[in-house]
């Protein structure tokens, strides 16, 4: 480093990043390129100023929860890097405090990215089934906190329905079936019976 380099003044940074105390994060774990392909793609609805403009005082937002949104703008193949960093930086904002909401939607974020690219990395099945693992994991808690927030039934839930049809697959039929008859029983929305009477005719085949 030079010692011009010394007294270069790093960009103000302020928005959602500075309000989060991301600005470390932002300057320091991201290249001026990765930082130029956020901003110039990354543009949710409703946001007049940059995720580094303008001044926030109250956000209901966590770190969490900005980064499974932020995630879902760059799975695509030629920007998956990026997604791939933005989930590696995510996961270290998961602990016993964490939402079970962020919790299970950034897990359906990670899996949708790493199931892309399941025929493309040498591990890339495997990892997304991890994922699946690690939204599956976070149901129960997903699952009251989805009753206490909203009425009615449960939604669909990724992790179990991705890791049944790959189980079904791979011809694991009485694990699929374990499987179908837990989110069943948690009451997420599928289509479980269907799916359990087909791998136990296949099964017994």
């Amino acid at each position: 480093m030079s010692i011009l380099d010394l007294f270069k003044k790093k960009p103000k940074v302020n928005g959602i990043i500075k309000y989060l105390n991301l600005e470390g994060w932002w300057l320091n774990e991201l290249s001026d390129e990765e930082r130029e392909i956020i901003l110039n793609i990354y543009s949710p609805m409703g946001s007049e100023n940059s995720i580094i403009e303008g001044e926030i005082c109250s956000s209901s937002q966590t770190q969490l929860h900005f980064f499974w949104g932020l995630i879902g703008w760059f799975n695509k193949p030629e920007l998956r890097h990026i997604a791939y960093k933005l989930i590696s930086k995510a996961e270290t904002f998961i602990d016993k405090s964490s939402e079970p909401l962020d919790v299970h939607f950034f897990y359906s974020t990670k899996l949708e990215v790493f199931y892309k690219d399941r025929d493309l990395r040498p591990n890339g099945l495997e990892l997304a089934i991890q994922s699946c693992e690690q939204q599956i994991a976070n149901a129960p808690a997903a699952a009251t906190a989805f009753k206490q927030k909203y009425d009615g039934n449960l939604p669909a839930h990724k992790g179990y329905a991705q890791l049944a049809i790959i189980l079904e697959k791979q011809k694991r039929y009485d694990e699929a079936i374990s499987l179908c008859e837990k989110a069943k029983s948690q009451g997420w929305a599928g289509d479980w019976d269907k799916r359990i009477e087909r791998c136990d005719k296949r099964a017994k085949a």
